[in-house]
């Protein structure tokens, strides 16, 4: 801050005209020469909470629409039979424009997973109505929605698999028409859990479904992807025989037709499942990039997985088995830049305090790693993770999770890095309360990074919500 002084006073008093001049000359001298501190990267701009009362609300999931407008969906009103889907949507300078709830009339409780603009800035969202098992021998349905820019509902399509059972979305993927493509699970008669392929077009029609059962009877399809030519790919997690596990990917034409299923192994112990699937198209290869974990030998137990895949045959291309801190390890979320450089998010595990860390690491394009971080909060070994990663336009990481600190439980993270490695900026935020605080969505872009999740008041309670932050 500027330090100012008064000039000695005289016995004679200044001429009016001159006294002006030096009024004005006292209040600008401070505008023109006062230091006024930039914000740095990671500061919060703004947080926006959404609250609906003393019921719990979260944000699962954000997505950036045309004219810098940003959607949020997830729950609202979180009880078994009440808790209802919500969307919101918000100005770039936190403005919200307005919510939506959704409530099926077949079942009850319902939320949104996953969401999408598509190019025309309708938004599409996919979520869950029902209750799980065993609280309920209905089961869960499948449900996408599309909305107009104005927040009107165009329409809504409901899947209920063939056995009518349990069936629930996991990811959500748009093609360039707006054909909404959704992963995730349809419990069969006799098959137990399946992965399940749902594509929906533009007007809200049905168009296909694909299920896989496995050797075994679970599997959860976790990612999708769609590549410009309508083609649809899976990936998740498929149990096998003697009790192994397989990262099991797939891909369907635009008609839904099974071109290609792989059950690729990268551990050395017959146990790896995905978490989140990328499609690129790097100069002329077509390539599926994948996340989760795979078990390695012994001294290094669970890894956390980084796989490339060839799009058109589903032959592997690169994987890298990342050991972070010598104890289990796992990727959540994935991000692949235009060159084919990988960056996972998940977590690491210390082999001496078993303290989870959040744990991020990079591929190169030639399927080596050149940089990890695991973050240990400076407040001590406490737990910490991550869930969500994005991309900025130079390539910066930027992911999102937890991070727990004492007496306060877990509180929204979210941190940068350098495509290079090294850290830029790191934010930690609490709530009001001393509950559980989370980011579970990220967005960087030009605007800033928006990250989205839950926060604890304790006025409210938890309630979803929204914070900019300085890119």
């Amino acid at each position: 801050m500027l330090a100012r002084h008064r000039a000695p006073s005289t016995t004679r008093p200044a001429p009016r005209a001159a006294l002006i001049v030096i009024l004005v000359f006292a209040f600008t001298l401070p505008l023109a020469f006062a230091t006024v501190a930039a914000a740095a990267g990671g500061d919060t701009i703004w947080s926006r909470q959404f609250s609906t009362g003393s019921k719990g609300d979260a944000f699962l999931d954000v997505a950036r629409g045309p004219g810098d407008v940003y959607y949020c969906t997830g729950i609202a009103r979180a009880t078994e039979e009440s808790s209802t889907l919500v969307l919101v949507k918000y100005k770039a300078n936190g403005t919200k424009l307005w919510s939506r709830f959704y409530q099926s009339p077949a079942k009850k409780g319902s939320a949104g997973v996953r969401l999408a603009v598509a190019e025309d800035g309708d938004v599409i969202v996919a979520g869950t109505i029902g209750i799980a098992p065993p609280a309920s021998s209905k089961g869960r349905d499948v449900v996408v929605l599309r909305y107009a820019p104005n927040g009107s509902r165009e329409w809504a399509v409901r899947f209920d698999g063939a056995a009518h059972k349990d069936d629930s979305a996991a990811d959500l993927v748009l093609d360039g028409s707006g054909a909404a493509f959704v992963a995730g699970m349809s419990r069969g008669t006799t098959t137990g859990q399946d992965y399940l392929a749902l594509k929906v077009s533009p007007r809200g029609r049905a168009q296909w479904y694909w299920v896989y059962d496995g050797p075994g009877g679970r599997d959860f399809a976790t990612g999708v992807a769609v590549d410009g030519g309508g083609n649809c790919y899976v990936t998740g997690s498929s149990q096998g025989a003697g009790g192994t596990v397989a990262a099991a990917s797939a891909k369907l034409n635009r008609l839904g037709a099974g071109v290609w299923v792989k059950r690729l192994q990268y551990g050395d112990e017959g146990h790896s499942d995905a978490a989140a699937l990328v499609y690129r198209r790097i100069g002329t290869a077509r390539r599926l990039f994948l996340t989760g974990t795979a078990t390695g030998l012994m001294a290094t137990r669970q890894n956390l997985l980084v796989a490339e895949v060839d799009a058109n045959t589903g032959a592997r291309v690169h994987h890298a088995l990342v050991d972070g801190s010598g104890a289990d390890d796992g990727g959540v979320a994935l991000a692949v830049d235009p060159s084919g450089n990988a960056y996972a998010a998940g977590w690491t595990t210390d082999v001496t305090s078993a303290v989870v860390h959040a744990f991020v690491a990079r591929m190169s394009a030639d399927g080596t790693v050149p940089w990890t971080d695991a973050l240990w909060l400076p407040e001590g070994d406490n737990e910490a993770y991550y869930q969500a990663i994005d991309l900025d336009a130079a390539g910066n990481v930027v992911c999102g999770g937890y991070g727990v600190v004492p007496s306060l439980g877990p509180e929204a993270l979210v941190e940068s890095y350098w495509p290079t490695g090294g850290r830029r900026w790191f934010n930690l935020s609490s709530g009001s309360g001393s509950s559980v605080d989370i980011c579970r969505a990220v967005i960087a872009d030009a605007s800033g990074v928006f990250a989205a999740g839950q926060i604890t008041r304790t006025t409210s309670g938890v309630d979803g919500q929204l914070k900019k932050l300085e890119p």
